[in-house]
C-alpha cells in the first residue's frame, strides 16, 4: 500500500449504537457511517473500509485509538476488532485505565462525549455527478478519534471564527459555511453574497462587517 505523498484526512459523525460492556470495559459503535456527505463534499460509499481493514490484518495491526487525532499524546485505549458492514465501519475498542482512558469512559458513558473522527488516506476516489459530491471508494484508516464536535461543519466554524477574531479574511467557501450557520438566510442569498465577495478589497471593512455579523448572530463567543 503506497501512502507516499497522500494527505491525511479526517471526517467526523456523531457516535452511533454505543454500546458498553461494565464487566469487560469493552465498547462497540460505528466510526462512520456510509452514504453520508459531509462539509467537504466527501462521501464513504460501499467497499471503500475493506481494503484497509485487510491490510491491517495482514501485518497485525489496529488504526489508533486518539483523542482529538492528537499523535502526540499516548493512545487512549486500543481497538480490538473492525469491520464494514451495511451501514459503516462498525468498531470493538477498549477505554484503557489511565487517567485519560477513564475520563473518556466516564463522559461517554454520560453522553457527554458524542463524536468519533476517522483519520484516512485516499486511495481511490470518484466525482460523482448526480450527487455532486466526491466518493471515496478506497480508504486506509491510520487512526480513530474521539472528539469534542457533533459534526464537521461545527469544527469548521469554530477554525473560521478564530481567522476571523485574529484579523484574517475567510475564503469564499469559508464565508459561506458562515453565512449558512447564521440561519435566517437563503440559499440564494448565500450565493449572491459569496458570489460578490471580494476578499482583498478593503480588509478592514470585511473583517469588520464579518465580526459584527458574527456577534449579531451569537455565533462569536
Amino acid at each position: 500500500m503506497n501512502l507516499k505523498n497522500k494527505e491525511l484526512r479526517h471526517v467526523t459523525v456523531s457516535v452511533t449504537e454505543f454500546k458498553y460492556d461494565q464487566s469487560t470495559g469493552e465498547f462497540t459503535c460505528y466510526a462512520n457511517v456510509k452514504n453520508i456527505i459531509d462539509h467537504a463534499g466527501d462521501r464513504t460509499v460501499d467497499g471503500c473500509f475493506v481494503e484497509s481493514i485487510e491490510y491491517h490484518k495482514s501485518k497485525g495491526t489496529m488504526p489508533k485509538q486518539l483523542w482529538m487525532h492528537n499523535p502526540r499524546d499516548l493512545p487512549v485505549g486500543p481497538w480490538l476488532e473492525m469491520k464494514e458492514d451495511a451501514k459503516g465501519l462498525w468498531m470493538r475498542g477498549l477505554l484503557s485505565k489511565t487517567s485519560m482512558g477513564m475520563d473518556i469512559e466516564t463522559l461517554a458513558k454520560d453522553g457527554a462525549l458524542d463524536s468519533f473522527s476517522i483519520g484516512y488516506y485516499v486511495l481511490e476516489e470518484v466525482w460523482n455527478n448526480i450527487l455532486k459530491c466526491n466518493d471515496l471508494l478506497k480508504l486506509h484508516i491510520k487512526e480513530v478519534s474521539w472528539v469534542n464536535w457533533a459534526c464537521n461543519e461545527e469544527s469548521l466554524l469554530q477554525g473560521i471564527k478564530s481567522h476571523i477574531q485574529d484579523g484574517e479574511l475567510p475564503t469564499k467557501a469559508e464565508l459561506r459555511e458562515i453565512l449558512k450557520s447564521v440561519g435566517w438566510l437563503s440559499k440564494r442569498e448565500i450565493e449572491r453574497i459569496t458570489f460578490a465577495y471580494q476578499p482583498t478589497v478593503d480588509e478592514d471593512a470585511e473583517i469588520k462587517a464579518l465580526k459584527e455579523l458574527l456577534e449579531s448572530s451569537g455565533l462569536c463567543g
